[in-house]
């Protein structure tokens, strides 16, 4: 069991409510309350390795995403891996979707423009906006969260956190993409019954742009500025965020901060990705390393001050996650003072 003490000084453990923008409550604890010898049961805070999690869509061309967890809410995270491009089109008329590109260089055309994703960028495709994507080398591997809320850039201040007419880039019609045949369009419904229409010409197939809005935009995770407050850090702010309020997006790359508190979030599951290093994210060191903490599971958390730095961002949603049987099968049980392995994942 751990000793993570502070000198000696008892642990705190704060309950929060709206994550740390509601009620508080503070106590010391004789033990570390992180702690646990065993788990069972699907509430269990969990870790998976993207590339040991091996997505349907990285050996067949004609799969979608493989989902990794869904809610009540609707919200979803899935994983894409592919290696050839998809041979038809997509409209999510339940979700708006954030995929964030952890390996590769992605090719994304909508049928409001087209942009190419690299490594650390976020692309916004809301709810509606029919799409394909490719990789343009021999692979890549995203995560995907979908939100039947709509998603918007919500920094907590007009400028500083982000520069939007310097970083955000917005698809741009491609005059290339040809008309096409015959060419199949799959609806993404909320009840998995997907709706395949085959339409006569390539839906992606562009004219000219006539509005300045483009819905469809990319944004890199290293050009999101991180805030701290000095001298302890406190909490990270979140850039994106749903109308409803039920999902949060946080950059929560290294920063000047002490170590998080020993914390029961009552509201909010919270889903790390530590995209990469150089430096280790407490028992996270493997580049896209998902980590999954449910509301209501005390946890601590690494330390965010690390010299060498890493690359990390956090979701936050009001959806209760049921991780997939498949999903599961790739992961491992987490223990919640440094997210690495349980003990007891191993026996």
């Amino acid at each position: 069991m751990s000793d993570q003490t502070n000198g000696g000084a008892p642990p705190v453990q704060l309950w929060t409510r709206d994550g740390f923008m509601g009620a508080i409550s503070v106590v010391t604890r004789s033990t570390y309350a992180p702690d646990y010898l065993s788990v069972e049961g699907p509430h269990a805070p969990r870790r998976a390795v993207l590339e040991r999690l091996i997505p349907e869509d990285h050996d067949d061309a004609q799969a979608l995403p493989t989902t990794v967890a869904t809610s009540r809410l609707g919200v979803k995270l899935l994983v894409s891996g592919r290696r050839k491009p998809m041979p038809y089109v997509v409209r999510n008329v339940e979700a708006d979707e954030i995929h964030f590109i952890q390996s590769g260089t992605v090719k994304f055309e909508t049928d409001v423009g087209s942009l190419t994703a690299e490594e650390g960028d976020f692309v916004c495709i809301p709810r509606s906006i029919a799409y394909r994507y490719a990789p343009t080398g021999d692979a890549m591997r995203s995560i995907i969260v979908e939100s039947p809320s709509a998603l918007k850039l919500s920094p907590p201040a007009p400028t500083g956190m982000l520069n939007v007419a310097r970083d955000l880039k917005y698809a741009r019609v491609d005059p290339e993409i040809p008309v096409g045949g015959p060419t199949k369009l799959i609806l993404k419904t909320f009840d998995g019954e997907n709706t395949v229409f085959t339409m006569p010409h390539d839906p992606l197939s562009l004219g000219l742009q006539l509005s300045e809005s483009v819905p469809v935009w990319k944004l890199n995770l290293n050009k999101i500025q991180v805030l701290t407050y000095l001298p302890e850090g406190g909490p990270p702010s979140p850039f994106l965020s749903s109308g409803a309020g039920d999902v949060l997006m946080f950059n929560l790359s290294s920063r000047i901060s002490s170590r998080p508190p020993i914390h029961i979030n009552a509201d909010f599951d919270e889903v790390i990705c530590y995209v990469r290093g150089p430096g280790v994210w407490g028992g996270c060191s493997e580049p896209g390393t998902l980590t999954w903490v449910p509301k209501g599971v005390i946890h601590h958390g690494p330390a965010e001050n690390v010299p060498e730095t890493y690359q990390a961002w956090l979701l936050e949603t009001r959806a209760t996650l049921r991780w997939t049987p498949k999903a599961i099968e790739a992961s491992q049980l987490m223990e919640t003072g440094e997210y690495g392995p349980h003990p007891s994942a191993g026996k």
